[in-house]
């Protein structure tokens, strides 16, 4: 597959996911190398075209806003970066570990924080019973199903626990009714169309005998019906979510889909909005179970209606469904901001949900902002390693040589390095600083408090930092005292670890030339592994992180003999002994 080729599928999954991992793009893509991959991810966030994030890519905010028309309520310009501006938070189900780095931060600012679709520390729940919802809809499928023998495919969505529930009660609904299914197919369709269609179609060809289909979501129901359509396969489909009123339309044709069960996005819009203003107003919020129905195309007229416009669900059905609205003071409102973040913003059930929400605000006086949650993750992410920039700095003693690879919280060490030359220039009398990062030496350039010596190597564009062979050579004349190194992760087995092979191996050479190594890893790099080692944790003395850092990590590492600093409780008086020789603090 040609270059050209492999961009564009890159960017297609993309702009229907806003996100994509690296085991996703190998499955997209499976005759092609990973590092191949990972070249054409540099090459595309060169040109603009992505943003890389650690273990894949998500789409530029603008794209993401463009990719289905821009959201109700938003404009490109309203996307909130972080928390600052916001005065209450609705945040969807969102996985990995920097989303609990984001739910810490939105709970630590107090925060009125609405948790949607699924339980999240620290949020009042908004959204359905999804496991009370599943077995409604098994029951049904059970009655419907008849005597002959059913082997079931399930289109589940295994990451986020709403997803999971749906799956669990639809298969207690069919056990409660004495169905049992002589084979039962499980398959992870992502939240995405088109990985649901993948495997849906590799189990239909697996089993030629799968009659009945349960899906978490429209997009996996969907892909459920094309897959049996293209191997010609009779199916009965059963469907979480109504996610968009053309969906549910699919009930008056005489297809496989027999019913849905119906979570209604726009009353969970409303009354997340609801829930908002409560919280702005220093109410105390309460978990809040939207309702839900099962429609089947005897059914769907109660609901939805066809205009001239295409479906909707009716008026008369959403007020009657949301018709809690408290009688706010609009007067208090106005100014107040609203966020929501979510992970997927092109996907039907956001949009819909956003809709609902845009003319809630409107009419309470609100600003509704809309912003995919990977930026309130980067903005807490940063918050972290200036944190640990912070604490660093301060084991910075007079004399010293210091070493500083490319990476955020080096670059946030070295303005902290800047701050303690204009405020206190006699504690870094005799200091160097030694780095490959233009960043860094950007941030350093005019303190004559500081010596600076940038190493040689070749330019890597895409982190402004110096690699290759030649880098080591400086080494040859001068050898820090300690060396602080940014990592994309580090575990006790795999040690630390970087997302470019380059990157690592001028890590590697730091920490080999150094007498003491630190590493600089916020609570979401301390536990994670990235692709490319940078050296196994025996070559360290401490990890640096923040107090947001799991005490059963920070074990992991104290039992095989590496000091864990936590960032605001360092002390260095304590943590060097003369000439920079680092202390222990166990």
């Amino acid at each position: 597959m040609i270059k050209e080729q492999r961009h564009a599928r890159i960017l297609s999954l993309l702009r229907q996911q806003g996100v994509v991992s690296m085991e996703e793009l190998r499955r997209f893509m499976p005759g092609v190398a990973a590092v191949t991959i990972r070249r054409d991810l540099v090459q595309l966030d060169e040109a603009g075209a992505l943003r890389r994030r650690h273990g894949g890519a998500v789409l530029p905010d603008d794209t993401l806003v463009r990719s289905k028309g821009a959201l109700p309520g938003a404009e490109a310009n309203s996307l909130a970066s972080d928390l600052d501006s916001l005065n209450a938070v609705v945040l969807p189900p969102i996985s990995g570990r920097g989303s609990e780095v984001l739910r810490r931060e939105i709970v630590r600012r107090g925060i009125p924080f609405i948790a949607e679709s699924a339980s999240q520390p620290g949020g009042a729940y908004l959204g359905p019973d999804n496991f009370a919802a599943g077995v409604e809809l098994g029951r049904l499928a059970a009655r419907e199903a008849g005597d002959g023998p059913l082997s079931m495919l399930v289109i589940g969505l295994a990451e986020l626990p709403n997803t999971r529930e749906r799956v669990a009660g639809f298969e207690a609904g069919l056990a409660e009714a004495g169905v049992k299914p002589a084979a039962v197919h499980r398959v992870n369709g992502q939240g995405s169309y088109r990985v649901s269609l993948r495997v849906a179609h590799d189990a239909f060809a697996a089993d030629e005998t799968i009659n009945l289909v349960f899906a978490v979501n429209d997009h996996a129901a969907i892909a459920g019906i094309e897959a049996a359509e293209r191997l010609d396969r009779r199916v009965a489909v059963y469907s979480m979510g109504g996610e968009s009123p053309a969906f549910m339309a699919r009930l008056a044709e005489a297809g496989p889909l027999r019913a849905v069960g119906a979570l209604f996005p726009e009353v969970v819009g409303r009354l997340g909005i609801d829930m908002a203003v409560l919280g702005v107003l220093g109410q105390p919020l309460a978990d809040t179970i939207t309702p839900h129905a099962i429609v089947t195309p005897g059914t769907l007229a109660d609901y939805f209606e066809d205009t001239a416009d295409g479906w909707r669900l009716r008026e008369d059905v959403l007020e009657r469904l949301s018709n809690v609205r408290p009688g706010f003071q609009t007067k208090l409102l106005r100014s107040r901001r609203i966020g929501f973040l979510p992970h997927y913003p092109a996907h039907d059930w956001y949009r819909s949900i956003a809709s609902a929400m845009q003319v809630r605000c409107q009419a309470y006086g609100a600003t509704l902002v809309i912003s995919p949650p990977h930026h309130g993750i980067s903005a807490e992410i940063a918050r972290l390693r200036r944190e640990l920039a912070q604490s660093a700095a301060q084991l910075v003693q007079p004399g010293t040589v210091v070493a500083l690879n490319e990476g955020q919280a080096n670059v946030f060490l070295a303005e902290e390095l800047r701050s303690l030359a204009a405020t206190r220039p006699e504690r870094l009398q005799g200091v160097t600083v030694l780095t490959n990062s233009f960043d860094v030496l950007h941030a350093l350039e005019d303190v004559s408090a500081l010596k600076v010596i940038l190493t040689a190597g070749e330019y890597q564009k895409a982190d402004r930092c110096l690699v290759g062979p030649s880098l080591g050579a400086i080494f040859e004349r001068v050898r820090p005292h300690l060396a602080f190194i940014a990592v994309d992760g580090v575990t006790p087995g795999f040690g630390l670890s970087s997302l470019d092979e380059r990157r690592a191996l001028a890590a590697r050479r730091f920490i080999n030339a150094a007498q003491t190594g630190i590493v600089l890893a916020d609570s979401v790099a301390l536990g994670s592994d990235a692709n490319h080692h940078i050296a196994g944790v025996s070559q360290i003395r401490a990890v640096l992180t923040d107090d947001g850092a799991l005490p059963e990590e920070r074990q992991r590492f104290r039992s095989v003999g590496v000091d864990v600093l936590i960032a605001g409780e360092v002390l260095p008086e304590q943590a060097f002994e003369p000439g920079g020789n680092y202390r222990s603090q166990t």
